[in-house]
């Protein structure tokens, strides 16, 4: 799958979408909408991802702005006018006529430039991290509808088991070989089956519906197909985590410590006054005379003035640094919990598909036609089909899960967990 560029970064071939790739062979949507499709129209329409596009604009003009040398000033001045005796009037008016600005000294435009330069950059590294975090959210709700369309199936055919059960009981009652407690346990069982297909079916829409809001759509529009059948792994946590250390999430964290130096240099900018200057000429009406006017000033003290913002700056920096930090730790704790996680139930699908359901399917055929015997009662027979179904919704869990740690992972590392290449353990 090729996802196209979206607008700072181009996207290569999402690491996030692998398992929504590997659960269907045919991720068709309605009108021919594939998982691609859904891919694509989320990264054009969520809201989140659409306002980079102002503030990618935003920083343009901070830009501009930070470029800008201080302005040129035009004054005029006018003194001994309108006074009393030999002032009066005009006749000994002095007029100034001055240019003058601020020549910044220390650095401080490119100090400005790099701050705004270095908010671009983590800007367009938020756009990514934002971007994988999206789409492995899209990829854990296509996992979800998945998983959920099997529950669907699950429920159908409890409802399909209780009405057989129904059938066979009431043949029985007909020819006198059971009671009617028997017969409402059934009818009870039908009911109760059938109302949990609709809370299946209730669920599934709900799922649908939080799958199609990716890219504002309506649950009514598409359909899914695929399944949840993934092989048993047994991934490594230190190779997940240093994955994690060269991947954009990451590089989110260094871009934040990035922008926080250049606030500090520009705050030390600041440590250098800037020269104020003017240039002018001066008209001495009543000496009829004319001449140049210069003048110049700086702040004294600057430095010490100054310290306040400095010391601000680097405290700053270094409550960034403790959230870095900080977010290793939790990003630690997700990927250990999700790789045990994973290689967990992973195994334990695998252990109940071949090692338990094959045998509670062969119990409920015994046990079924031991009841039709007389051999079995009908709290046997329910037992059996019971713990089935019981045995299948596991089955659905624990692939859902894996397949949902997987995509968090991929998320978080920013790339395929099939790309990596693994120790595997006995």
């Amino acid at each position: 799958m090729k996802i196209s560029q979206f607008p700072v970064r181009k996207f290569t071939r999402a690491g996030i979408l692998t398992s929504a790739l590997m659960l269907s062979q045919a991720n068709a949507l309605a009108e021919q909408v594939t998982l691609d499709d859904a891919v694509q129209l989320t990264l054009s329409r969520h809201p989140t991802l659409l306002k980079f596009r102002p503030l990618t604009r935003a920083l343009e003009g901070d830009r501009q702005q930070a470029l800008l040398s201080p302005a040129y000033t035009v004054g005029a001045n006018l003194e001994n006018v309108m006074g009393t005796s030999s002032t009066s009037g005009v006749q000994a008016a002095e007029a100034t006529i001055s240019l003058s600005s601020v020549y910044e000294l220390g650095g401080k435009k490119s100090a400005r430039t790099q701050v705004v330069d270095a908010r671009a950059a983590l800007l367009d590294s938020e756009q990514y991290s934002m971007s994988l975090s999206l789409l492995g959210g899209l990829t854990q709700q296509y996992i979800r509808v998945l998983a959920q369309q099997e529950r669907l199936q699950i429920a159908e055919r409890s409802v399909s088991l209780a009405e057989d059960a129904l059938t066979v009981i009431t043949n029985r009652i007909k020819s006198g070989a059971t009671n009617d407690a028997e017969l409402f346990r059934a009818k009870s069982a039908l009911n109760q089956a059938k109302l949990e297909l609709a809370t299946a079916k209730v669920n599934e829409e709900i799922a649908l519906q939080s799958l199609t809001l990716f890219w504002q759509g309506n649950y009514e529009d598409i359909t899914l197909t695929g399944s949840l059948n993934s092989p048993a792994t047994n991934y490594s946590y230190e190779t997940l985590f240093n994955q994690f250390l060269s991947s954009s999430n990451a590089d989110l964290l260094i871009k934040s410590l990035d922008l926080k130096d250049a606030e500090i240099q520009l705050a030390k900018s600041d440590n250098t006054a800037d020269l104020s200057w003017s240039v002018g000429v001066r008209r001495n009406q009543g000496a009829q005379d004319t001449s140049l006017v210069f003048g110049a000033s700086i702040p004294l003290f600057a430095e010490k003035r100054n310290s306040g913002a400095v010391k601000s700056a680097i405290a700053s920096k270094e409550a960034e640094l403790l959230e870095r930090d900080t977010k290793y730790l939790d990003v630690k704790a997700i990927l250990f919990k999700a790789t045990k996680s994973i290689n967990f139930s992973s195994q334990a699908a695998l252990h109940l598909e071949k090692e338990v359901m094959p045998y509670l399917e062969r119990a409920l055929e015994l046990t079924k036609e031991g009841y039709q015997k007389g051999i079995y009662t009908y709290q046997e027979w329910f037992a059996s089909r019971d713990a089935l179904l019981q045995s299948q919704r596991s089955l659905i869990n624990y692939r859902e899960a894996t397949l949902l740690n997987e995509a968090l992972i991929e998320q978080w590392t920013g790339q395929s967990l099939k790309s990596f290449t693994f120790n595997l353990q006995d």
